[in-house]
């Protein structure tokens, strides 16, 4: 059973997709990188940024592994 804060952060994602869905790829990745910055930014006091962005990377990470092999199988 997914928790709801796992079942509203998926909702999310699926009323984001579609605007970046067809989009050229250098460009999603864009917008993704500024909306992290804003996040990023958003985080006091600036000495933590750092080890938040490590971790939010390693979660980035987890959850490639898991969408790519429900994706392709990898």
């Amino acid at each position: 059973m997914m928790d709801r804060s796992a079942k509203h952060v998926l909702e999310l994602v699926e009323r984001i997709k579609p605007i970046l869905a067809g989009q050229d790829p250098s460009e999603q990745g864009a917008v993704l990188a500024e909306l992290l910055s804003l996040w990023l930014a958003g985080h006091r006091p600036p000495a933590l940024r750092e080890a938040i962005l490590a971790h939010h990377i390693e979660a980035v990470l987890a959850l490639t592994k898991i969408n790519a092999h429900a994706l392709h199988g990898e």
